[in-house]
């Protein structure tokens, strides 16, 4: 069984998103706990910091691609998550927009929906993938 874990810490953001100096930091604390032997004791922690929306869908995806039913997957995301006006839940990466209206290009963000679609086609064990949320 191998223990694998994303941490994707996203603190700064184009105009019209408030940065979030505290991300970075939620990500490398947790990487240290999961790294730790007698804490986590994971194999294998990837940490992404303010990436672009694609290195985010991209990495997403590799997490949870290629692996064995019984593999633990971790995904830890501290950033903005933005709804929608139908409530629909976005993850904002550093590159994400709002248009001159103020309204979200949803275009530059990774939605919810689409890491749920991962998660739910991957064969790992549903209560294997652990996907927490440190959103603002």
């Amino acid at each position: 069984m191998a223990k694998v874990a994303l941490l994707i810490g996203v603190s700064k953001y184009e105009p019209g998103l408030t940065p979030l100096p505290a991300a970075t930091k939620d990500v490398e604390a947790m990487e240290r706990v999961l790294l730790h032997p007698e804490i986590g004791g994971f194999d294998d922690v990837t940490l992404l910091i303010n990436p672009q929306r694609q290195v985010m869908d991209e990495a997403i995806e590799a997490l949870f691609g290629d692996r064995q039913k019984d593999d633990l997957l971790l995904l830890f995301f501290s950033g903005h998550g933005i709804k929608d006006e139908n409530g629909k839940l976005y993850f904002a990466a550093c590159n994400t927009k709002k248009s001159d209206k103020g309204e979200l290009v949803k275009a530059t963000t990774v939605p919810a929906s689409s890491v749920h679609s991962v998660m739910s086609n991957s064969r790992v064990s549903a209560s294997q993938s652990l996907l927490t949320r440190g959103l603002a």
